[in-house]
């Protein structure tokens, strides 16, 4: 299912766990309006200005999904609550390029630029999220400090 010109409902749920531990990772009908509107508003803008396919490594995720990669079954990514998150890139683009783009040019919720290493332009990867609810524009850099996931604010 075409979400947007570019974007696809199959590559915001596709997940490789999920296929080898065969659960079933099929967003609800609200889940899919939440994934819709991230795609309008976030990522479809953002193929468009740098001309470039993304590549989303992790999408909607499902409770169980979460569970069995030990993430919070509360996350944006379950799709819940009016949001939906993305975490993505674009071969070719500085992710700090990427982040700053949308931190500069839409509206979102929570963008975070993950373990991204000043001077290596490849390094990490941008997570964001949209809400049909309210929109906080929250940005954050996670970097890993002393073994553990530190967010800070992206200013």
């Amino acid at each position: 299912m075409k979400l947007t010109a570019n974007i696809t409902l199959d590559e915001l749920t596709k997940s490789q766990i999920a296929e080898r531990k065969g659960i079933n990772n099929n967003p609800n009908p609200q889940q899919i309006e939440n994934l819709k509107a991230l795609a309008i508003n976030i990522l479809q803008p953002v193929r468009s200005h740098f001309d470039r396919p993304l590549i989303i490594s992790s999408g909607f995720r499902c409770a169980q999904l979460c569970v069995e990669i030990g993430s919070s079954i509360n996350s944006q990514h379950t799709a819940f609550d009016g949001a939906a998150a993305a975490d993505f890139e674009i071969p070719g683009v500085d992710n700090r390029e990427l982040g700053l783009y949308i931190k500069n040019e839409l509206e979102y919720d929570q963008l975070i630029l993950e373990f991204y290493r000043d001077n290596e332009p490849t390094s990490g990867w941008i997570h964001c999220s949209y809400s049909t609810n309210h929109n906080r524009n929250q940005s954050l850099r996670a970097q890993r400090v002393d073994g553990k996931v530190s967010y800070t604010p992206w200013s």
